[in-house]
Order: structure tokens, then sequence, then C-alpha cells
């Protein structure tokens, strides 16, 4: 009885060996590299003015143009220098400036920090329908284009013949009238801020509520910084200390005020540089 189990045993691994490659593909679901093929291609419903347009978009072969100005993420990245120091991680959903594609790996940078890039599976983005809906825009574009009526063009008018109207009659002279002197123009309005006026204006904003994230109540020092450049643009630099309490306790925080020609563009924290809102 154990002799025959032991053989029954031999002969069930003898055929595994000589069954598993005929078989395997069936068992298995088929190869990895056309798993991969599939999934490289997507198909995308896009709503335009003619109706639902569906786009295939095979992520193997994106040519630069085509590629959008900015794409959404599905998962979390974490993007770092190019030694691999100053990491940031943005969450799902962050806004993301794809930069290239190759083996379905999609290399990013934040429009915050442009200086820290990572990589993240292409499918882990929206890349694909922002693809689709780049395409669908300029093909509408080009058919809107086609279909506009060609403008009517004027018939020729037959001219008229010269009338000979009699010189009319010279006019008296009038006394010489002094022009009263043109207003003054008003002062242009400064394209740069002294600390005082910085410090002002940090005050006025998070006071008027538009910032949500920074209660002007919390600040602990206000103070005008040196200029920066920041993506190519200078900018003027205020800063705000603040208390937050966190899950460690209570912290303190520095927000910046950028300025430029001589008003407040944006809050953004002074570690990361995301945009406070």
């Amino acid at each position: 009885k154990f002799v025959f189990y032991g053989l029954m045993v031999v002969v069930a691994f003898v055929l595994g060996k000589i069954l598993y490659v005929p078989l395997a593909p069936a068992l298995l679901g088929g190869g990895g590299a056309e798993a991969a093929e599939v999934e490289s291609i997507r198909t995308v419903t896009v709503r335009s003015p003619f109706g639902n347009v569906t786009e295939t978009v095979d992520l193997t072969n994106i040519d630069k143009e085509e590629y959008p100005e900015e794409v959404r993420l599905l998962q979390g990245v974490t993007v770092t220098d190019q030694d691999g120091l100053n990491p940031l991680l943005l969450d799902a959903n962050s806004p993301v400036r794809p930069l290239e594609l190759q083996d379905m790996m999609l290399k990013v940078t934040s429009p915050l920090a442009s200086h820290l890039t990572g990589e993240i599976p292409v499918l882990d983005t929206n890349f694909a329908e922002e693809v689709a809906k780049k395409r669908i825009a300029k093909l509408v574009a080009k058919a809107q284009a086609e279909n506009q009526p060609e403008p009517v063009k004027p018939k020729p008018s037959v001219p008229e013949v010269a009338k000979v109207e009699p010189a009319p009659p010279k006019p008296e002279p009038k006394e010489m009238v002094k022009p009263e002197p043109e207003p003054e123009p008003e002062p242009a309005a400064p394209t740069s801020l002294s600390n005082e006026q910085i410090i002002a204006a940090m005050k006025e904003s998070l006071e008027s509520e538009k910032i949500t994230e920074v209660d002007a109540s919390t600040v602990t020092n206000w103070e005008a910084s040196e200029e920066e450049t920041i993506e190519g643009e200078v900018f003027q630099i205020g800063v705000a200390t603040y208390k937050e309490n966190t899950i460690l306790g209570p912290k303190s925080l520095r927000a910046k005020a950028l300025f430029k020609e001589g008003k407040l563009q944006k809050w953004v924290h002074a570690n990361t540089g995301l945009e406070i809102r």
C-alpha cells in the first residue's frame, strides 16, 4: 500500500513537469508581454461640442508635443532633488507636470518645486485621459476653423464723377484762446514695497480671512525678508511666524508672502513651497 502511494507521488511529479509548459499559458491567463501590451492601451471617452468621442491612447507611443501641461496623481509620490535629497511627499489628487514617459513610468515634478522630480507608474495618474482631451481639443479646433464661412467680398463700386464744389468763404479771424493746461498724470503704482508696506499688506491679507489655513490671531512675528527668485521670477518676500497645534503639540511654523510689482501674489509654506489657501 505504501509503495503504491510512493509510486503515485513520483508519477504525479513527472507528469506535472511534462505538462506545465503547454498548459501554463492557459492556467495563468496568458504571457506577461501580452498583458503589458493590453495594459498600455487605454480607451478614453471625451465629451466635446460634437458629442462624446472615444480616443485610444497607446502609452508606449506618445509624442512630447502631446504631453498635457498638468496631470493629477491617483496615488501619492515622493519627489527629490537630483541627489535624492530634500524629499517631498505629494498626496493623491495633487497636480504635477509630466516630464518624460518611459517603460510605463512617468517622470514628474511639482509646479511649486520644479527642482524636485520623481517617478510614478503612468497608470497611477490621469495622464492617458489628459492626452485624449488634448487630442480631441485639437481636432475640434481644426473642425471649427474649417467650418467657418468665408467672408463676403464687397462688390466693386462704380466711381462717381467728381463734383466741383465752390470754395467755402474764408472764416473771419478769431481771437487766440490759450489752451487750458492738461491735468498732470497720476503717479504710477509702485513696483516695489517698503518693509512697512509689506508687513501691512500681510496683516490685511490674513485679517480679511481670504487665507483660511493661517489665522492672523496666531501670528507671533511679522517681518520683511530679502528678495527671492522662484521659477525664474523675482519676488519680494514677507514672512509670518505663527503657532499651530499638531499631533506632537504646539509648533511654530512660517508662511511666506510673495509680492510682485507691488501686489501680494500668493502665500506658500516656507519649508515646502506649497501654496497656502
